[in-house]
Formats: C-alpha cells, sequence, structure tokens
C-alpha cells in the first residue's frame, strides 16, 4: 500500500491544501507551525478516524479542539489517495458531531458509505489494526521511545500479538499445518462445544440465563444439550401433576354433580309455596310498619307539650346569660386598653433612655479628630520616610579622619544632625558625609543615590508626619490608629442605638405615643384579661348549649307539625293505625302456613334465593370444573412418563459426554500451548536479525547485535561484547535515536515485507553526529527501494541530502 495524494478543505490549522506522493522517498519540508505535523494528522485521521465525532465523549472533545478551526468550527474535512495491489482507493472523511460524512471509493468507482462494510473492505486493505500503524507507521520520532516502552503485553496487547503472531508464523510451521489454523480449530471446537457454559463451574455462564429464560442462537452443544435435558424434566415432572390434578378433578366433578342434584330437588319443593309466602311477607311487613308507627305516634303525644315547657325555660336562662357576657365583654375591653397603656409606658421610657445615650454618642463623635483618611496618610508617609532610610542605608559610607590642625571636627552624617569628633575616629554615615573644621569642609555623597533629593524627600515626608500628628493631637501613629478604632466604635454604637430606637419604635411617632398615653390614662379599672378569659368562655360555652338544646326542641316541634299539624290530628291519625293492624291480622290467617324450619317469612324467601344462587354458583364451577377437565386431558403427553424418563436418560449420557469432549480439548489446548511456548523461545529471531543489521549500520559496527527479550524489552551488545541494560533511555541522545530507528526499520520489515507499505519518519536524525547521519540516510534510502517513506523536516539541507520528491508545506 502507498499513498498517493492527500487533500484537505479545512483541517486544524490547513486549509485548501493538495499534495501528491511518489513511490519511494517524500519529503515534507516547511518551517515549524507550517502544518507538517497537521497533514501527517490528517493522513492517519482519514483511514482510522470514524467522521461522526460526538461532543460529549472525552476522545470527541480532544479532536475538536485539536483538529476542528479555531475559535468556533464546527466540522473539519480530508481525504486520501492510495494505492492497493495495483487498484486505486480513495478514503473521504468531514468529521462534525451532526452533519458528519465519510466514505470509501473502490478503483471500479463505486462508493461505499456504510461504515459495516467499510470496516470489511479496511480488513482487506490494511494487514493489521489501527495500533500497529499508529505506533509503527505513524509514530514521531519523539515518540518512539515512549512507543518502545509501550510494546509490551499489557500496555498495548494488540501491537504485541501482531508481531508474535507473524514471526511466529514465520518461524514455526507443524508440517505444512498452519499453529495459527490448529490453534482456531481447537478454540472453534471448544466454543461450538462450551459457548454459554462454564465448564470449571459446571453450570450456565450467566445463571440469569437458565432454562427459565435460554438463549435461542449463539449457545453451545453443551448449553443446548443442557437445556433440552432440563426441558425434559421439567415435562416429566408437569406431566405426573397432570396426571394428578386430571384424578382430582374427575374426584370433584362427581361431587359436584350430586350436590346440584339434591339442590334443585329443594329448590323445587320450596317453589311450590312461594307466591303465598311472598304475599305472607308483604301484609307482615306492612303489619310491622303500622306497629311501628303506633309507638311513634303515642311517644310523640307525651313528649309534645313537655316540650313546650322545657323551652320557655330555656329561653329564660340564656337572656340572663347574654346579658351578663356583654358585662363582662365590656371589662374585657377596658382590661386591654390599660394593658396597652403599660406597654406604651415601658417603650417610651426605653426610647428616651436610648435617645439620651445617642445624643451623648454623637457629641462624642463630633468631637474626635481623626478620620481614616489622616490615619492612611500618616502611614504612607511612615513608609515612605522608612523607604527613604532604607534607600541611604544600601549606599552605606566610612570613613577616618588620620590628621587635623584643627582641635574643632564636626561633621554632618546622612539625615542626622552635626556632631563632634575626634581625630583618628572612624566615621560612618548613610549616603552622605560632610567634615568641617576650621580649614576645611568637605561633602562626600554616594555615587549609587541622589542623595540631595532623597533628603529632601524625607524631610517633606517627616514635616508631613509631624503636621498631622499635631492635627490629630497624637504623639504616634500607634495613637492615630487606637483613636480611629475608638471613633470607630462609636459609630458602631451610635448605628446600634439608631436601630434599638427604630426597633422600639416600630414605625410610630413618639409624639403619637405620648398623645394615646394621655388618652389611656382615662380609662377605668378593670380586672386582668388573663382573669376575666375563663369566664367569659365559660359563660359563652353555656350560652352555646342552652342556644343548642333550645334549636334542638324547636326543630323537634316544628318537625311534628310539619307532619301532623297538631295535637287532635296526631290523635286521630293514631286511631286509624290501630284499626288497620286489626284488618291485617285477619288477612294472614288466610295464607298458607310458614315451614317450620323458618321462623319468618322474609327467611324463607331469602333462603330460597340463596338455594338458587348456589345452584347458579354450583353450575358455573362444574361447567369450568368439566373445562379444566378437558384442558388437562389435552395437556397430557402422547408419550407415556416411562417413555419421557428413558429419553430423559439418554440426554443425561449425551450431556456427560459432550462436558468430557470439552474437557479433553481443554487438555489437548493446554499441552499445545506448553509446547508452543517452547518453541517461542527462537520467535524473535527474524527480528533480532533485522534489528542487529539495522543497528550495525547505524553505529558504523559498534554496536553488533541486539537481543529482544520475550517481554519485548530491547538490549544491546557493544562491539567488546559488553551488554548493556534494556531501558534505552539510559543511553546518549544517538545511541538512543539510532537504535530505536533500527528497531522501528526492523520491525516495519517483518511485519510488511509482504504487503508494502508506507512510514512516516518525523525529522528522525536531529540527534545523530555527521558519521550516524550520513548512515542513517544510506539506510532510508535502502528502505525507499521497498517502501513508500514520508519524512519531515524543517531543515532545507537535511532535504537536499536526499533524492527525494521535496513538498514544499
Amino acid at each position: 500500500m502507498k499513498i498517493k495524494s492527500f487533500a484537505a478543505e479545512i483541517f486544524a490549522g490547513i486549509s485548501n491544501r493538495n499534495y501528491q506522493f511518489d513511490d519511494g522517498l517524500n519529503i515534507l519540508l516547511g518551517n515549524n507551525e507550517a502544518g507538517k505535523s497537521t497533514v501527517i494528522n490528517a493522513i492517519y485521521a482519514s483511514l482510522f478516524v470514524s467522521p461522526q465525532i460526538r461532543l460529549n465523549t472525552t476522545e470527541g472533545k480532544e479532536f475538536k479542539e485539536r483538529f476542528f478551526p479555531y475559535p468556533d468550527g464546527d466540522y473539519a474535512e480530508a481525504e486520501v489517495k492510495f494505492e492497493v495491489n495495483n487498484s486505486d482507493y480513495k478514503f473521504y472523511k468531514k468529521w462534525s458531531n451532526n452533519n458528519y460524512r465519510g466514505f470509501l471509493e473502490l478503483s471500479d468507482g463505486r462508493r461505499i458509505e456504510n461504515p459495516a462494510k467499510i470496516t470489511e473492505y479496511k480488513k482487506e486493505i490494511f494487514p493489521y489494526g489501527k495500533s500497529t500503524y499508529n505506533n509503527i507507521v505513524f509514530s514521531s520520532q519523539q515518540d518512539i521511545k515512549s512507543t518502545l516502552k509501550r510494546i509490551n503485553a499489557e500496555e498495548n496487547p494488540e501491537l504485541i500479538d501482531t508481531i508474535n503472531s507473524f514471526l511466529r508464523r514465520a518461524v514455526m510451521e507443524l508440517d505444512g499445518v498452519s499453529i495459527d489454523q490448529f490453534r482456531s480449530r481447537i478454540e472453534n471446537e471448544l466454543e461450538a462445544l462450551t459457548k454459554k457454559w462454564n465448564l470449571a463451574a459446571d453450570a450456565v455462564s450467566n445463571s440469569d440465563r437458565g432454562i427459565n429464560n435460554p438463549y435461542k442462537v449463539g449457545s453451545g452443544e453443551i448449553y443446548d444439550c443442557y437445556i433440552a435435558k432440563e426441558k425434559l424434566r421439567r415435562k416429566i415432572k408437569e406431566s405426573k401433576i397432570n396426571e394428578r390434578k386430571f384424578e382430582e378433578l374427575s374426584a370433584e366433578i362427581k361431587k359436584l354433580k350430586k350436590e346440584e342434584a339434591e339442590l334443585i330437588k329443594k329448590i323445587r319443593e320450596l317453589s311450590e309455596i312461594e307466591a303465598e309466602i311472598n304475599q305472607r311477607a308483604a301484609v307482615e311487613l306492612e303489619a310491622e310498619n303500622i306497629e311501628e308507627k303506633i309507638d311513634k305516634i303515642s311517644k310523640t303525644a307525651q313528649k309534645w307539650p313537655k316540650f313546650k315547657a322545657e323551652m320557655a325555660k330555656l329561653k329564660e336562662k340564656m337572656n340572663k346569660a347574654e346579658a351578663k357576657l356583654k358585662k363582662l365583654e365590656a371589662e374585657k375591653k377596658r382590661a386591654k386598653k390599660l394593658q396597652r397603656r403599660n406597654e406604651i409606658k415601658e417603650r417610651v421610657k426605653q426610647i428616651k433612655a436610648a435617645d439620651n445615650k445617642l445624643q451623648k454618642l454623637l457629641k462624642l463623635n463630633d468631637e474626635a479628630k481623626a478620620t481614616p483618611t489622616q490615619v492612611e496618610k500618616m502611614e504612607a508617609y511612615k513608609d515612605k520616610i522608612t523607604e527613604t532610610k532604607a534607600s541611604l542605608k544600601a549606599a552605606k559610607l566610612k570613613a577616618k579622619l588620620n590628621f587635623s590642625a584643627s582641635e574643632k571636627i564636626r561633621v554632618l552624617t546622612g539625615v542626622e544632625g552635626e556632631k563632634s569628633i575626634a581625630e583618628g575616629e572612624i566615621i560612618e554615615a548613610d549616603g552622605y558625609l560632610r567634615i568641617k573644621t576650621d580649614q576645611i569642609d568637605i561633602e562626600i555623597e554616594s555615587a549609587e543615590i541622589d542623595f540631595v533629593s532623597l533628603k529632601e524627600e524625607y524631610n517633606l515626608n517627616q514635616k508631613k508626619f509631624e503636621q498631622l500628628k499635631s492635627k490629630m493631637e497624637v504623639e504616634s501613629l500607634e495613637q492615630a490608629r487606637e483613636k480611629l478604632n475608638k471613633i470607630t466604635e462609636i459609630k458602631r454604637e451610635i448605628e446600634a442605638k439608631k436601630n434599638k430606637i427604630d426597633e422600639l419604635l416600630a414605625r410610630d411617632k413618639l409624639k403619637a405615643l405620648e398623645n394615646e398615653l394621655t388618652e389611656l390614662e382615662q380609662v377605668e379599672a378593670a380586672r386582668d384579661i388573663e382573669n376575666l378569659n375563663p369566664e367569659i368562655e365559660d359563660l359563652k360555652a353555656k350560652i352555646s348549649e342552652l342556644n343548642t338544646e333550645i334549636k334542638i326542641k324547636e326543630n323537634r316541634i316544628n318537625e311534628w307539625q310539619e307532619e301532623y299539624q297538631s295535637l287532635t290530628e296526631l290523635e286521630s291519625i293514631l286511631a286509624e293505625n290501630k284499626e288497620r293492624k286489626e284488618e291485617l291480622k285477619v288477612k294472614l290467617n288466610e295464607l298458607a302456613s310458614l315451614p317450620a324450619q323458618y321462623s319468618s317469612s322474609s327467611e324463607f324467601i331469602n333462603d330460597l334465593k340463596t338455594k338458587r344462587e348456589k345452584r347458579e354458583e354450583l353450575n358455573q364451577i362444574l361447567r369450568d370444573k368439566l373445562e379444566q377437565h378437558q384442558e388437562l386431558e389435552n395437556l397430557l403427553p402422547t408419550a407415556s412418563t416411562r417413555e419421557m424418563e428413558s429419553e430423559l436418560k439418554d440426554l443425561q449420557n449425551k450431556f456427560e459426554s459432550l462436558k468430557n469432549k470439552a474437557k479433553n480439548l481443554l487438555e489437548i489446548k493446554k499441552v499445545f500451548e506448553r509446547k508452543l511456548e517452547e518453541m517461542d523461545q527462537n520467535s524473535f529471531k527474524p527480528l533480532i536479525n533485522s534489528f542487529s543489521r539495522n543497528l550495525q549500520h547505524l553505529t558504523a559496527g559498534k554496536y553488533e547485535t541486539g537481543e529482544i527479550d520475550a517481554d519485548f524489552s530491547v538490549k544491546l551488545k557493544s562491539k567488546q561484547k559488553q551488554e548493556l541494560p534494556g531501558k534505552l533511555e539510559l543511553l546518549s541522545y544517538g545511541t538512543y535515536d539510532a537504535a530505536a530507528l533500527a528497531l522501528r526499520f526492523a520491525i516495519f520489515d517483518n511485519l510488511f515485507s509482504n504487503y508494502g507499505g508506507f512510514i512516516i519518519l518525523d525529522d528522525c536524525l536531529v540527534n545523530f553526529d555527521p558519521e550516524r547521519r550520513k548512515k542513517a540516510i544510506e539506510l532510508i534510502k535502502e528502505y525507499q527501494k521497498k517502501y513508500q517513506i514520508i519524512y519531515t523536516t524543517c531543515d532545507p539541507e537535511r532535504a537536499a541530502e536526499f533524492e527525494a520528491n521535496v513538498i514544499q508545506i
């Protein structure tokens, strides 16, 4: 496989690019940040990255950040044309979260857009997986060291398996039978037997997919046999249960038929006198109602005049209670006003006390002579004075007057005053020194500072500092801060007192409260509300009870008047009902007598109704039982239980046989893998030979052989046969890069010698000295005869060292 061209409408920082690639060596030449790495990334993405970028995944977010145009691009687009076995193909990708697209164009011009079909074609086009191409074909020189470190079974199993598989095929064949085919045959047979079955646990792999929820497809012979066996076992169990139910149901049906026949006979006997008993029931009901009316009217005749007298007494009691309640409520109203008077009196007292304290605090605040601004200025002047002194101290002067004809010697140092010194005394000063006698006057200034300016600044700040002290009536900065803190505390207390007064006033005016207090002083005395409330509540309850009793009696008298009009009419109605009662007694004697087992006509009627309902219920149960009987008869299997038990035994034997076969295959596989492991000791020889040959060429024979352990760690041997550690990072940069390039070409050559292909080299000669670079160029030129090489560099001189297709980026 080789790349023929690459085009990108927009991808990361590049746009509207189109490059043609030749066989052999192609050099991408361009300055740093020109887009060389972006072209390589775009080629890789075109071949291996899905066009649908899911922005809610880490992978999708990273792709967008790296390859979507900054700052708000929402897609990237590129295509790669390549040749495989003299046939041309093209991969087109538009990466996006929603509006994505991708297709593979075949040599005959057909376009494949279905992702599953594209994957099938890629398996034919690319002999190895994505990881192999990522770590071997597309790795940059900077990543080669980390790539070698990643080639181990734990971190990159796909790549190491690919290399091992190739090497094993190259050096080990069993009499013409491929080891991989033999392994596949064992594994396929094991899978056909044990799929969905845990042979070690002797159970279904997924406990949730047993007989109650079996797999319909994708299961092995052991699993299928187990399910068939258990289904038959269940069928036998169900058959035995159904047979027992069939017999029990037959007995129940016989019993129900007998019970129904007896019930029909009793219903017929009772039905013969049913009509006259129904008439008797109606007469008895009317007689019962007449008796109830007579009782009710008699009682009403007694209660009516009594209720009238009781109601008059209750109304008199209620009038007295209501008069007393009115007096108590008037007294309670006065008690509330008195309570309000006491509350206002206490509030006014607290408000005036708080206001007196507030006025004192306001006076103290007005008398204060310190503000935050003044303190801040004092601090600033103090800092500047200190800073000036520090600057002067940094320019330290030292002098000694060895001889003077004058007895009076005066000196002025730094910003300090003038003082006398003796002959021979050592003088130290900060930035400025002046020595005066009768004969001389010498000034010495440090060349490192502007003493005059510093002294002026010092004097100015000292003067302002002293002025503020005087104005604030303080002796120091600390005293000024304390004074400011005290003023702040006074202001805080002022605010607290104002809030307290507002809280006590509660939106009222003090004058209004005082006026209300004056009015309340005229209220007459009254008992406390706490003493009045129980008496008032008791009286209200009593009035309510009296009112209820009156209403009850009034309602009852009204009901009697509405029903009977008057006491006279009530007595007339009573006489009529007594006469009707006698007529009904005569009629009952003319009807059929009630059977002895019944105490009343209603009992007879209800019993007959119950028997008929029971008969219907029995009939329905019988029909259901007969239907169940027929269903059970249909469920009974054609084969006997004994025949099914014999079939179950055969399935059990087959089940055990299949498990034994699987166990035997596992033993064969273990022996095979053990033998294969023993044979694997020489599986790296082709790779070692290629690596050693490349390494010797690149290092001009300094390192003659290379060794690769089973865990893929690389060891080198020098010309003096001294073995170096497997950690390549311990070598020099040049040797490390040479070893990495040698091993990469060796792996690539062993993997792709039968397929052809292309490899990306990212300026891999940076750390090579001239001699090794010359050897590396020779090695690259040698490999370009067999493979397509894409070499990236920013150095035109490096590009000129090759005879290649130079692509200017």
